[in-house]
């Protein structure tokens, strides 16, 4: 069932495109029983991913009316998108994203490798992992009881072990004769365990070892995975939280058969990805460009949009820098350093803030009219909130030079609430689009079910003052 805003000249691919959307039930696409793991798009966690079953119903209605050749997902995230994309055997695709590990993940995601030559591999990193193991075996059993009871450390302080982990671990080394690589990043033993760390750089070195840089990045995304699982950070939280001290000191985390168990499962699920994958010369291109320029995407070129933008700036919803960080630090495969992972979400949509705009430059009265409210109560907010919608119209603006004529795009997006002012996200998008020419179509509705996202927040910091957080989303549709 569609939402119909407003009245439009169609053809004739409209009109069948709208039908098939709007003979759909109301709850079609809530999605309640999915499986959102379902082959590759279960090899590793990222916050706020939109559920595969969207995009992949998306493409089946609209390749039932015609053919798209090319697609481009602005924001692509971990590759959700692209997968389907290449599923429906669109011939170019084009993903987009700012953070290194989204596209390392979306990398993986997309690139068919020879099975023989992957088992191949599992087979001889996994016994190599078990050698090293063996070989290590006395430091890897002796180094928390040094560094705990011999060093006189509390690992659960951010001073001494904390920030100064590298250097002990080293120094143990030495005194064992043993020689590691111990990655040497801001506060490593905040995060790890010294037995943790350890056994991590071990698996690591292993994997370094790989020729076949596909098979090394698909190992290395299991790695990261692996690297979440152990460290001291609170699992389901994207933030940096940590985990309590009583808790780290209990906790003692099986680094090589979590890893080997991801692994595997990873393997398993690019063997049924592959098989399924019918055109295996599709063109896959991720780029890591600016949405607001797309400067490596041609103009002119794209039949088809399928995205979901943030719902907000990092800051105050979801902050995939920070959700990457410990990954980054220990992968070392983008020369990234402390200040150009905090930096990642500083360039994401209203990471450069607008100040003092002496006049409304986003057309749209929707937003205008709930700016002017938020100014009233918080200046500083709203121009938060002005910062992002300035950054969207300039993305949509540029997009609108990306497409072509009879081009469609399909936006995935939620409304939040910022001082009580509900952001209408769906109709601002809307209304900025007939600036540049883009024509709506409709709008469909659905509930949150199953997208990792905190079910309620606290905006203004108050303890114990929370509000319910994003409950439904809106698919805007468009066309150029």
């Amino acid at each position: 069932m569609i939402r119909v805003e407003e009245i439009n000249n169609y053809n004739e691919n409209d009109i069948k495109i709208m039908n098939r959307l709007d003979a759909l039930p109301q709850d079609f696409w809530d999605f309640k029983a999915c499986d959102t793991s379902e082959l590759v798009h279960g090899i590793h966690s990222y916050p706020a991913m939109m559920i595969y079953p969207i995009s992949r119903n998306i493409l089946q209605i609209l390749t039932d009316v015609r053919k798209f050749d090319t697609l481009l997902d602005p924001f692509s995230g971990s590759g959700t998108v692209l997968v389907e994309a290449m599923l429906m055997g669109i011939n170019s695709i084009y993903g987009n994203d700012l953070n290194p590990l989204a596209r390392l993940i979306a990398k993986v995601k997309t690139t068919l490798v020879n099975t023989e030559h992957l088992q191949k591999n599992k087979t001889e990193v996994l016994k190599n992992i078990d050698k090293e193991y063996i070989k290590y075996s006395k430091i890897i059993n002796k180094i928390d009881n040094y560094i705990i009871n011999e060093k006189q450390l509390d690992i659960t302080e951010k001073k001494g072990w904390g920030d100064n982990a590298h250097n002990y671990i080293q120094e143990f080394l030495n005194k064992n004769d043993v020689y590691i690589n111990i990655p040497n990043f801001k506060n490593l033993g905040f995060w790890f365990r010294p037995k943790v760390i350890l056994e991590l750089q071990i698996i690591k070195n292993e994997i370094l070892k790989i020729e076949n840089n596909d098979i090394k990045d698909m190992f290395l995304i299991a790695f990261s995975e692996t690297i979440r699982l152990v460290s001291n950070k609170r699992n389901g939280e994207f933030k940096m939280y940590r985990m309590p001290p009583e808790k780290i000191q209990k906790f003692s985390p099986d680094v090589k058969n979590t890893f080997k168990k991801i692994l595997l499962r990873n393997i398993e699920k690019e063997i049924e990805f592959s098989k399924k994958v019918k055109n295996k010369s599709t063109h896959i291109t991720i780029t890591n460009n600016d949405a607001k320029f797309l400067e490596d995407i041609p103009n002119n070129s794209i039949d088809l949009i399928i995205t979901s933008p943030p719902y907000g700036d990092s800051k105050t919803t979801v902050a995939y820098g920070e959700f990457s960080r410990l990954s980054l630090q220990w992968l070392e495969l983008f020369g990234t350093t402390e200040e150009s992972i905090r930096s990642i979400d500083k360039s994401l949509m209203g990471g450069i803030k607008q100040r003092n705009i002496n006049e409304n430059v986003i057309h749209s009265k929707t937003f205008n009219e709930s700016f002017d409210k938020i100014l009233k109560i918080d200046e500083k907010r709203a121009y938060d909130v002005y910062s992002f919608y300035y950054d969207l119209e300039k993305i949509i603006e540029t997009l609108s030079h990306k497409v072509k004529e009879n081009s469609y795009q399909f936006w995935v997006v939620g409304n939040r609430t910022v001082k009580q002012q509900n952001l209408k996200t769906d109709i601002i998008i809307r209304e900025i689009s007939k600036h540049y020419n883009i024509q709506y179509l409709c709008t469909i509705d659905r509930n949150i079910l199953n997208k990792v996202m905190p079910s309620r927040n606290s905006p203004t910091n108050i303890s114990g003052k929370t509000v319910t957080t994003i409950v439904n989303e809106h698919i805007v549709v468009l066309k150029k």
